[in-house]
């Protein structure tokens, strides 16, 4: 079994041909057509629903070999059911490709005349709602469903074809199974379920602690003159780490201490920040002795010039310059020598410029 494609466009010559009672043409069956009229009455029907395309219609001759004509028409009424059933069946294949004739008018006639029995498919390009119908691919696809066909009711077929078909036919059941597969994929057990949603959860806590210590963080930072005590007072440790910069540890709700880097983890904007000087992670003080905010030094104290004001061991003051940069205010007494005046004294221990 073989199928050739070609392409007419004259619709009157590829029905009158099809039915060329020379050649013993006889309709087989057909659809949308009348065929109790001539072939010219039929083309006229055709032409006047009929859009104006180069290709007005395709004719697929579909033949078989002496051998298969010889058992076709030692059958029953010269095979006739059988070869309607074998195109039948052809017509659904090539629709299935992807050139679907189910609403296209066309005709099947047989042509006995010769040693090799053959059929012409006359199918209109314009189907009955006035399109074109799809017909890429309509010669490749039309000897592959032909393969096929022939290959299903045991019948010779092209050796070429007959191998493009298996694989072909190997690729599809490849793709309907693995279809199958996902369509049919067992469902997640309950702790599977119950995993997914703690991790789930898990995610959602993280970004809303991260969110809330950005906002608290950035908030000490614009509006408050003491930004470690605001920092403290909510529980805040700031310390320096050697790989990410300035951080800021919390005890979580159930415990647990928590760090993250103010510019990695939270993205927060360092220029807001006044200069600190941060211990480094890891010494003996106690976490409030961590930090020394230069915000706090610009405020001057309320205390006696007579008493001087503490420095918590350990610990440098800073001093902004105009600048904005911070130096120790060891380095900025001229001399590096102690003062036997008492305000002199209480300005050097303060980080006022002598």
């Amino acid at each position: 079994m073989n199928a050739r494609v070609g392409k007419s466009s004259d619709i009157s010559h590829s029905l009158g041909y099809a039915q060329n009672h020379e050649k013993d043409g006889r309709i087989l069956f057909a659809n949308f057509t009348d065929l109790s009229t001539s072939p010219e009455e039929q083309a006229q029907d055709w032409l006047a629903t009929a859009n104006d395309y180069k290709t007005q219609c395709y004719t697929i001759i579909i033949s078989f070999t002496p051998e298969e004509t010889a058992m076709l028409r030692s059958m029953p009424d010269n095979g006739r059911d059988k070869v309607r059933t074998i195109i039948r069946d052809f017509l659904d294949e090539l629709s299935q490709r992807g050139n679907d004739i189910s609403e296209c008018p066309y005709i099947v006639a047989r042509h006995d005349n010769t040693d090799n029995e053959h059929y012409h498919i006359v199918i209109r390009t314009t189907d009955i709602n006035g399109k074109r119908f799809c017909d890429k691919f309509i010669n490749k696809n039309a000897n592959l469903a032909a393969a096929c066909i022939a290959m299903k009711y045991g019948l010779e077929t092209a050796r070429k074809a007959a191998e493009r078909e298996k694989a072909h036919q190997e690729a599809e059941g490849k793709r309907r199974k693995d279809r199958t597969t996902r369509q049919h994929k067992p469902s997640a057990t309950q702790s599977q379920i119950d995993k997914k949603m703690r991790r789930k959860r898990a995610i959602e806590e993280a970004q809303k602690r991260k969110a809330k210590l950005k906002y608290l963080i950035e908030k000490a930072a614009k509006a408050s003159t003491d930004f470690v005590g605001v920092l403290a007072a909510d529980s805040l440790t700031l310390f320096n780490d050697p790989k990410k910069g300035l951080c800021v540890k919390m005890t979580d709700t159930d415990g647990k201490e928590r760090s993250y880097s103010l510019q990695k983890d939270l993205c927060i904007n360092m220029c807001i920040i006044s200069p600190v000087n941060i211990i480094p992670l890891g010494t003996s003080q106690s976490p409030a002795t961590k930090v020394t905010a230069s915000s706090t030094m610009n405020k001057p104290s309320q205390s006696s010039p007579l008493k001087p004001k503490s420095q918590i061991p350990g610990t440098a003051n800073i001093k902004d310059n105009p600048s904005g940069s911070s130096r120790n205010a060891e380095y900025e007494i001229q001399d590096g020598k102690g003062t036997d005046d008492p305000d002199e004294e209480w300005k050097r221990r303060n980080g006022y410029k002598m």
